[in-house]
């Protein structure tokens, strides 16, 4: 996912219209959704993460709206103050775009919404770039069981920064486990300018994609695979109010979410996916 955030209420209904209409032949499917909160934070202050946020939405809100390709692989998603670009793999076998096509969608993107922002007289400062991988990660090897049926791998078998389970531990394979972790990332001159995030979540994988894309009738999965879903993001601060400024920043941030699963995952991962030293 590739995202810049601008202040609140930066872009209007006008806006909406004139992004739309410029989309429209190639993201033809559009839905109303709720609006995703600001992200407000300092990088040179400790801050707290906070769990949840509850926010209540007023009938003159403008909602967040999400436009679609017709096969549902790409989604463009614009509220007041975001863009945002994610792609999916709404068909089995469709292959992720690298960072360099979607960069080039993206500022495509951006220069489309920034002409409609000057168009009605509205200034546009990106205040942050962001960018987000998630990685389903299932690990290779015996499955681990308890009483009830498989368990998740042991962590620190796809997380280099856990250490493994000894065989004379008392306590038993963990049914899962969860890990949350955020790194400041610096300027040349060292001064922060953004976080990377990291989240380390269980979850169940179907034997079988489910989608609406799909022309056939989905099977039932008959048994779920336990996974991890490592999800990094990176935030980061343009330093200026150009396009150019705020690709730079996503591009630092694409820098640091790839290099830094590289730097997390264990050599055992590195190994199953054909990664070399």
């Amino acid at each position: 996912m590739l995202a810049v955030q601008f202040p609140p209420d930066t872009i209007d209904l006008e806006v909406y219209g004139r992004f739309a209409s410029e989309v429209r032949s190639d993201l033809p499917r559009r839905s109303r959704q709720s609006v995703v909160p600001r992200n407000e934070e300092k990088f040179d202050e400790r801050q707290a993460q906070s769990s949840f946020e509850i926010r209540l939405e007023g009938p003159a809100d403008l909602p967040r709206i999400m436009f679609e390709s017709e096969t549902r692989v790409e989604v463009v998603q614009l509220q007041p103050h975001r863009l945002t670009l994610n792609w999916r793999e709404a068909i089995p076998g469709t292959s992720y775009p690298r960072y360099k096509a979607l960069r080039k969608r993206f500022m495509a993107l951006l220069g489309l919404l920034l002409a409609a922002l000057d168009e009605v007289g509205q200034q546009h400062p990106v205040e942050l770039a962001e960018v987000t991988y998630v990685n389903p990660i299932e690990f290779p090897g015996d499955d681990a069981t308890d009483g009830v049926g498989k368990t998740h791998p042991d962590l620190a078998n796809i997380i280099n920064r856990f250490k493994k389970r000894s065989k004379t531990a008392f306590l038993p394979e963990a049914e899962d486990a969860r890990l949350q972790a955020r790194w400041r990332i610096p300027d040349k001159a060292g001064a922060p300018i953004g976080r990377l995030y990291l989240s380390v979540e269980p979850g169940l994988r179907p034997s079988r994609l489910k989608s609406p894309a799909l022309t056939t009738p989905d099977v039932p999965p008959q048994a779920l695979t336990p996974i991890y879903v490592v999800n990094l993001n990176a935030r980061v601060m343009p330093g200026g109010n150009t396009v150019d400024r705020a690709m730079k920043a996503l591009d630092v941030g694409h820098e640091w979410v790839v290099l830094g699963f590289e730097d997390l995952t264990t050599a055992e991962m590195h190994d199953h996916w054909g990664k070399r030293e």
